[in-house]
């Protein structure tokens, strides 16, 4: 754990207090740094002890989530009274001025420090980007633990829930990573929306700082999802667990009770930093030998995947009698990274058309739809109705000639290979 975020602001909030408190009484103060250190650390003592209290019994949010304004002022409140004990002898007027100045005068100089100079605090703030590319690296740690599970059994997980074991405090959890170790809990969401606890803020500047200033996309969207997240357990003890948005219709098991069932997205709005994965069993043994894992980006995040098609739910298709991961709908997912195991590359050549090019249920094998449009990536402010592209070939599945897969020697003309290996990040 990095501890310079949190010591460069405290040094920074003792020296701007203790010039401040020395400007007002016009010269040197014996003993000033260490009576101002005193009174800080007073004074956080108590704010973290209230807050924790509140936080714990429900009353409020984590304290890290609040408005500046918020944590100001009752910071100002419980170290009052030290400050009143320490400077008892310059009389109550003096030590009101003193502690009320020099107390607005460091919060508006850190917060500014914070907003236009973070790296003199030692801070990085986290944008938006970041949060986004963070969830893309932890749904790498479900990935390996996925790996190793197949390493073990020699096959993967038919399903995979999510959250935490404390969340499944009903009975055992019926999710084979946390179940056999593989992961202890899943990794927390870098994007969740819980009110009552520590929500990453989305939104830059003074205004989000000192007044918690939400967007309306993120307050819908939460809106949305929370009443989910609070109440199914694959999304851990307190809801900020990373979970699986997507139930597999082959097992019951996996679909949330009614009215909280959802196939990716809710009311055309997905969960920020959920992830989806879904087994397949593409040899008919019974045992899943490939898998489609991937997350899903902010709220307003310009995704550049469309891998599953909501008509059907459906995120693979059927070429030349190969199941290749792709279901276009021709909607935004919002899977911003993907991962496919497992499915074997189709031989083929650069701009030479599969034969087949019927979009089929790799199920029941029944078409299902002309091939979509190629996905179009949209500009700020566009819809997709404002972008209505030409229909287009759909060669999706063809790949670069170097990637072809020849058979071995051994192999009858009739029998497919299913190979071990995939394509990862899109």
């Amino acid at each position: 754990m990095d501890i310079l975020p949190y010591i460069v602001p405290f040094a920074w909030l003792i020296l701007i207090e203790s010039l401040t408190v020395r400007w007002v009484a016009g010269g040197p103060v014996p003993g000033l740094v260490s009576r101002i250190l005193a009174i800080n650390v007073a004074g956080i003592v108590l704010l973290l002890f209230v807050s924790m209290m509140g936080w714990f019994n429900g009353w409020w949010p984590d304290i890290r989530n609040w408005a500046l304004r918020d944590s100001f002022f009752l910071f100002l409140i419980l170290k009052a009274p030290v400050f009143i004990f320490i400077f008892r002898r310059w009389g109550m007027q003096r030590i009101f001025t003193l502690h009320v100045l020099s107390n607005f005068v460091s919060a508006l100089v850190l917060s500014m420090l914070f907003v236009y100079a973070p790296t003199v605090l030692a801070i990085r703030p986290l944008s938006v980007e970041h949060l986004n590319k963070l969830a893309e690296s932890r749904v790498g740690e479900i990935k390996s633990a996925i790996e190793e599970y197949y390493t073990t059994h020699g096959y993967y997980p038919r399903y995979i829930w999510g959250g935490d074991i404390k969340g499944w405090d009903t009975g055992p959890s019926p999710d084979p990573l946390l179940n056999e170790g593989y992961l202890t809990a899943y990794p927390v969401n870098p994007l969740h929306l819980r009110k009552t606890y520590f929500v990453p803020r989305r939104t830059a500047g003074l205004k989000a700082l000192w007044f918690g200033f939400k967007s309306s996309d993120f307050l819908h969207v939460r809106n949305l999802w929370e009443p989910i997240v609070e109440q199914d357990p694959r999304f851990g003890y307190r809801g900020t667990k990373m979970g699986n948005i997507l139930p597999d219709p082959r097992y019951i098991e996996t679909i949330s009770p009614a009215p909280v069932d959802f196939r990716l997205e809710v009311q055309g709005r997905w969960l920020p930093g959920g992830f989806i994965y879904r087994s397949f069993d593409l040899d008919d043994d019974g045992l899943a030998d490939a898998y489609i894992l991937g997350v899903c980006g902010d709220e307003n995040a310009q995704a550049t995947i469309d891998c599953y098609d909501a008509r059907v739910d459906r995120l693979t298709a059927i070429i030349d009698n190969r199941v290749v991961p792709y279901a276009r709908d021709g909607r935004r997912d919002g899977v911003i990274y993907r991962e496919k195991r497992g499915f074997i590359s189709r031989p083929g050549q650069i701009g030479v058309l599969p034969e087949t090019t019927e979009n089929i249920d790799p199920e029941t094998g029944l078409v299902i739809g002309e091939p979509p449009d190629w996905f179009v990536e949209l500009s700020v402010g566009e819809t997709e109705e404002d972008v209505r592209p030409e229909p287009e070939p759909w060669i999706e599945s063809i790949v670069e000639p170097e990637s072809v897969v020849e058979p071995p020697d051994d192999v009858d003309e009739g029998e497919e290979m299913v190979i071990d290996g995939g394509e990862s990040g899109e």
